[in-house]
């Protein structure tokens, strides 16, 4: 699972983590946590208790 999160890191994700939803950009993976850069902040979350994470896509204006 590690290895699938590392070709995430730098792309925008959504995790859902005690069941509050963080989107952001994955910043990296360590072995028992990941390091997420939100719009406000950067946070640190423990793998233990995240639920999902999901690759986002934005849509282009125009």
């Amino acid at each position: 699972m590690i290895q699938s999160l590392h070709a995430l890191e730098g792309k925008t994700v959504e995790i859902v983590y005690q069941g509050f939803v963080y989107k952001g950009s994955l910043m990296g993976v360590g072995e028992a946590e990941i390091y997420l850069q939100t719009l406000s902040r950067r946070v640190v979350l423990m793998m233990s208790d995240i639920t999902a994470i999901r690759a986002l896509t934005l849509a282009k204006k125009g």
